[in-house]
């Protein structure tokens, strides 16, 4: 028997993936001083320059890692409303996708931090010349806020997997990813207290009306 599937949009979709993460993830002062700490504690285990180069590294991977993410959020968005299962092996695919962006990180490593490609780079790069420990906070800032947003963008994932297997979501055209990354994007910084809450929100309270149940 076939079971009739509720219908839902995108803005609910981001209204339940609001919900999810302000009920599982640390207040915003908790959450940075968490990966500050982590952050730190990686410090004091590395020499000054292995911790640059760990840094360097682990934006580049970071990076990349959020070109992919992209794509494939692109990917399951063009099949959410499939009749064949997406969710199926997401967290496989998700591995899969860490362990080839981990493979070809030292090669873009070496051409961007070593060589002549510095691509989206080249403003760090930039500051690297000017001032070193400019150079180091811009490090540390990219670092924590691509951690952030790893985070963020797997989580969805994960909600949508869920999601699609009781709505039709509807409202699914060529702006949606983009429209869901900025989402995440601001979720990320109000989290690392780079904005305030209304700027996450649009300047509107959420009710809790378009949630998901």
């Amino acid at each position: 028997m076939e079971i009739k599937k509720k219908k839902a949009d995108i803005e609910d979709l981001l209204a339940t993936y609001a919900d999810h993460i302000a009920g599982n993830y640390p207040d915003p002062e908790v959450f940075r001083s968490n990966i500050n700490s982590l952050l730190e504690a990686k410090k004091k285990r590395m020499e000054a320059s292995e911790y640059v180069v760990s840094l360097e590294k682990n934006i580049v991977f970071l990076t990349d890692l959020a070109v992919e993410g992209e794509a494939f959020l692109e990917m399951l968005l063009s099949q959410v409303n499939d009749e064949s299962p997406i969710d199926v092996s997401i967290e496989k695919y998700l591995e899969e996708m860490e362990s080839q962006v981990r493979a070809s990180t030292p090669g873009r490593y070496r051409d961007i931090f070593k060589g002549p490609g510095a691509g989206e780079f080249e403003e760090l790069l930039l500051s690297r010349e000017e001032d070193e420990e400019k150079y180091l906070e811009k490090l540390s800032f990219n670092y924590i806020y691509l951690t952030t947003l790893r985070m963020l963008l797997f989580e969805f994932f994960n909600l949508l997997s869920v999601v699609r297997k009781e709505y039709f979501i509807d409202r699914v055209d060529s702006a949606a990813p983009r429209h869901i990354l900025s989402h995440l994007e601001m979720t990320a910084n109000y989290y690392l207290g780079n904005i305030d809450v209304a700027e996450v929100s649009g300047g509107d309270e959420q009710t809790g009306s378009n949630i998901l149940k």
